[in-house]
């Protein structure tokens, strides 16, 4: 009776139904003794993503292990829950408990090999062990079967090594849906969208027609939006549209999505009032894209529509409306969010308060977005970030040296993002010695963070900003790298600053040689203006004029209830 009830609590995953059923056979002590039941219990806690309780009741399964089922269910549980080191850690327990594994082992110990990547020098990881797999495949016969095949692929696809995936889809054996949507997918993430489309139109030309699906498409538009193709995008669109399959949720969303990431908000709108019943995919895909094309008044209204349609936001959907609050600076709204994650229960989540602090930032409220940091149950090296930012665009930069130094004594380490923001602080605030200190320690070596473009840029403007020209001046000169417009453009604003016309002159000429640019030639002339060298101020703008290059006028906004 047990064991039937068990089987419908894996079925329906009733997690609660199933640890009372496991307490009922503690009691009467019928867990340890049968192994049956320990493997049901092993698969319910499994099915449940309860992956402890599922390796606690593994481990409760009497020695010697000979069914390879258990150990099959144990490792699905950890890939699935992104354990992939514990999976293969499992695997290979299990060859030295002499278990065999059989060919429904493999799809889960090779995906656990692709699920690598995620870790620290993953991809060498997920390399050699999928090598490795491979090779203890061929040996026991496996490597013929379709599943194992595709996992093969797919681990050489996502360890970057294309070409091996590309001699297993060749090789000679009968190939499904999945094994063309791998084949394409894996293209993709190598930024070969010219080989992914080739493999899709072969898959049109040569293939049944049943082996085209909604993944494969979705797929090929994704990879179409990353790299820029408009027409190829609009051609699989068309194709999705003829076939039916734009009859389908998941193509629909995946077409609103593309076209929103390139940037052609009319098409991603018209796709979205013509689906039917949209999901909460649907409008986080608009939303984003109307973030990231400047259009963020229109992801309100939207954000109100999904409410308004009985869709409940999830944490997407909240980072996307918090990232428009930000780019408007609409407290309201923000504030208004804000309050939807506490009463919902997002307000923990970690990268939520990440968002809200930024929001804050950006809309003055600084106080408050410290209080979100403080109050935060878990902290990322984002959290660290953006609250230094936030004291540093504030003109805080002691309040962000002491946040600096906290960071480092509760063991996290700073990254490029987080060298940036501490050496920004610094100029904001006119620390000067406490910014070169900080930068003398980066090039030693102490943070383990190589000095980039970005934050040479940053010392010149911590030196310009303090006025001392000649030295920005030679810093730049020393750079290990060509200094761009930006570097050049801060030296410059500053000679405007502080009326230096003589280096101001031979910045815009170093400028200029980059390719003429309005903000040198604006900057060159505010300098003779500032040093009331009118005449020359003249000739600058006249020099402008004539090379049509038009200055961007300003713009403000004001935000009414």
């Amino acid at each position: 009776m047990f064991l039937r009830l068990l089987e419908s609590c894996i079925r329906s995953r009733n997690l609660i139904l199933g640890q009372i059923i496991h307490q009922h056979l503690l009691k009467r002590s019928l867990t340890l003794s049968s192994s049956t039941v320990l493997v049901n219990l092993t698969r319910l806690y499994a099915s449940c993503n309860e992956v402890e309780l599922a390796r606690h009741v593994f481990d409760e399964i009497p020695h010697p292990r000979i069914n390879p089922i258990a150990w099959d269910l144990m490792i699905r549980a950890y890939v699935s829950n992104g354990f992939a080191e514990k999976a293969l850690d499992l695997y290979y327990k299990m060859l030295n408990s002499g278990v065999r594994p059989t060919k429904f082992t493999y799809p889960f110990v090779l995906k656990a090999c692709a699920g690598l990547r995620a870790i620290e020098d993953g991809r060498a990881g997920a390399l050699r062990e999928g090598k490795a797999v491979h090779g203890y495949c061929t040996r026991m016969g496996f490597s013929n079967d379709l599943v194992v095949k595709t996992g093969i692929l797919d681990v050489y696809a996502k360890s970057k090594c294309i070409i091996y995936a590309r001699r297993v889809f060749d090789s000679d054996f009968k190939k499904n849906e999945v094994t063309w949507s791998a084949m394409i997918g894996g293209y993709v993430e190598n930024e070969m969208i010219k080989e992914a489309g080739e493999v899709f139109l072969q898959m049109l030309v040569n293939a049944d027609m049943a082996m085209v699906t909604p993944v494969a498409i979705g797929l090929i538009l994704m990879g179409c939006a990353r790299f820029g193709d408009l027409s190829g995008g609009r051609c699989v669109h068309c194709y999705a549209i003829k076939a039916g399959f734009i009859l389908d949720l998941t193509v629909g969303n995946t077409v609103i999505s593309f076209y929103a990431k390139y940037g052609s908000l009319c098409d991603a709108f018209r796709q979205f009032t013509e689906i039917g019943l949209k999901d909460i995919v649907s409008y986080n895909s608009l939303i984003s894209g109307c973030v990231e094309n400047c259009r963020a008044e229109e992801s309100f209204r939207l954000f109100h529509q999904m409410k308004s349609s009985g869709i409940r936001p999830d944490i997407t959907t909240l980072l996307g409306i918090l990232t428009a609050c930000s780019n408007l600076a609409a407290l309201g709204h923000g504030s208004s969010c804000h309050g939807y994650c506490v009463v919902n229960g997002y307000a923990v989540n970690t990268s939520i308060c990440n968002a809200l602090m930024d929001m804050y930032t950006k809309c003055g409220k600084l106080y408050v977005a410290k209080r979100v940091f403080d109050t935060m149950h878990k902290r990322d090296i984002v959290s660290w970030n953006t609250m230094l930012f936030g004291f540093g665009i504030h003109g805080l930069g002691k309040e962000a040296l002491s946040l600096f130094n906290s960071m480092q004594d509760t063991g996290v380490h700073p990254d490029e993002v987080t060298l940036l923001a501490i050496l920004s602080a610094c100029s904001h605030s006119g620390l000067v010695d406490e910014g070169k200190q900080l930068f003398n320690s980066m090039s030693r070596g102490d943070f383990n963070v190589i000095p980039r473009l970005d934050h040479y840029n940053c010392m010149t403007d911590l030196l310009a900003r303090a006025g001392y020209l000649d030295e920005a001046y030679d810093f730049v000169n020393k750079m290990p790298f060509e200094p761009d417009i930006r570097v050049l453009g801060t030296l410059l604003s500053a000679c405007w600053t502080y009326k230096n016309v003589e280096l101001g002159n031979e910045v815009s000429k170093k400028m200029q040689s980059l390719g003429e640019t309005t903000e040198s030639l604006v900057l060159l002339s505010n300098t003779y203006s500032a040093a009331e060298r009118w005449e020359d101020a003249a000739k600058i703008r006249m020099t402008q004029k004539k090379s049509g290059l038009l200055k961007t006028p300003g713009y403000s906004w004001v935000d009414v209830d």
